[in-house]
């Protein structure tokens, strides 16, 4: 499903990522923790192929990043759900036309669209906001309709960034189980957090902890690169 060799990431002198090699198969949950600033935000937007990878190989969902051209990037992201700090939503359309958009550009049947958004809603306590527009909504319900268009399309990826930051304890444990289910179905995920209390409600999932845009531990066995060519370093 995903695999990184010696991924490296620099903002000008600033090196953001640093030598990061690790492997996820199908179906593996992982949590991404470390402190603001570790790299955990610039990670996922490579995977996601919001930043260019140049140095080190990544591959995500079939997908070779190193060199990924631009007409491939949409195929790159049919396979991935994203649900970012920013949102990313119109603020002017409605819950469930944000949800729906996700579909929509998949030429996904209106019926079909219609009872995947609505189920979707449901799960995340927002039926009754489907036709309110988003600038309307609260911080939390705006992250949840985020959340929503993200896993309505099944992907086979879920790249999550702090997605329970503007959430209460109620409605961060209903999220992640929602996640759960997801996960239940062979859905890989890769979720970003600061909160002890969600990584604990998910203990058979793997934990990557970053500094200072390294990997510092691991809860699983990390890849041995070796023979890394000069010019990926």
């Amino acid at each position: 499903m995903l695999r990184l060799t010696k991924v490296s990431y620099n903002f000008g002198s600033n090196w953001a990522l640093k030598n990061i090699s690790f492997t996820l198969h199908k179906g593996d949950f992982l949590f991404l923790t470390g402190p603001s600033g570790a790299g955990k935000t610039t990670l996922l937007r490579l995977l996601y192929g919001a930043l260019p990878l140049t140095r080190g190989l990544a591959q995500v969902a079939g997908f070779q990043l190193k060199g990924l051209h631009r007409r491939q990037l949409p195929q790159l992201r049919r396979q991935i759900g994203v649900v970012f700090q920013d949102f990313k939503i119109l603020p002017l359309r409605t819950a469930f036309d944000n949800v729906a958009l996700a579909l929509e550009v998949r030429g996904t049947p209106q019926q079909l669209v219609e009872r995947r958004v609505r189920a979707v809603l449901r799960a995340l306590e927002l039926e009754d906001k489907a036709h309110v527009q988003c600038e309307k909504l609260s911080g939390g319900e705006q992250q949840r309709v985020a959340i929503a268009r993200s896993v309505v399309i099944n992907p086979q990826l879920i790249l999550a960034d702090e997605p329970t930051g503007n959430l209460d304890p109620e409605l961060s444990t209903r999220l992640m189980d929602v996640f759960k289910q997801f996960h239940t179905f062979g859905t890989t995920i890769i979720m970003a957090t600061h909160s002890p209390d969600i990584v604990h409600s998910q203990p058979e999932a793997k934990v990557l902890h970053l500094e200072h845009g390294g990997i510092a531990a691991a809860s699983f066995p990390l890849d041995e690169v070796e023979g890394v060519p000069e010019e990926w370093l």
